[in-house]
């Protein structure tokens, strides 16, 4: 369904060394949660996490306070069944900051979260610096499908390379 979309974006199932696997129905017991169907295809397309090698950003429909000067954010990794980003790892460590009825299904730059509305499917940016529970969860799209639809490549990865800092400290005198 969003094979197309997301290969255009140069998404990948992210490798990593742990063996952790959970299956959907895991998931949904340990999390007491419901998905999205479109959001079970597409853990069924990829089962592990994952992660953009051309980067990937998005526009939300209510502002963040993360917007770059567009109005642009970017997407880190969406959480599959698999590895050390997988959902219920994820879900388990922010339970007690999300909000009930949202789950955590990736993450934005910083460590902000991308969650999921059980109910309703809606998509949601959870913003893990907010003063305030109340202006913490941000509408990014009204379901998935419209959300991946409005993925875009980030050219900052671009033409606009972002600097990486391989020194191995943030601190380099």
């Amino acid at each position: 369904m969003y094979s197309e979309i997301l290969s255009n974006l140069g998404a990948r199932a992210l490798k990593d060394d742990s063996i952790e696997q959970c299956s959907y129905e895991q998931v949904c017991s340990e999390l007491d949660i419901r998905l999205p169907d479109d959001y079970v295809l597409l853990l069924n397309d990829y089962n592990g996490s994952i992660v953009f090698d051309n980067g990937t950003m998005f526009k939300p429909k209510q502002k963040t306070p993360i917007d770059s000067e567009d109005g642009f954010q970017s997407l880190e990794i969406l959480y599959g069944l698999s590895g050390k980003n997988n959902l219920i790892k994820k879900n388990v460590m922010y339970k007690d900051q999300i909000p009930a009825g949202f789950v955590t299904i990736g993450e934005s730059i910083g460590g902000s979260q991308i969650c999921v509305s059980s109910a309703g499917g809606g998509i949601y940016f959870w913003f893990h610096e907010a003063e305030t529970d109340d202006g913490s969860l941000l509408v990014v799209s009204d379901s998935l499908n419209s959300f991946i639809n409005s993925l875009i490549i980030d050219d900052m990865q671009g033409k606009n390379k972002r600097e990486v800092d391989d020194s191995g400290s943030f601190l380099d005198f």
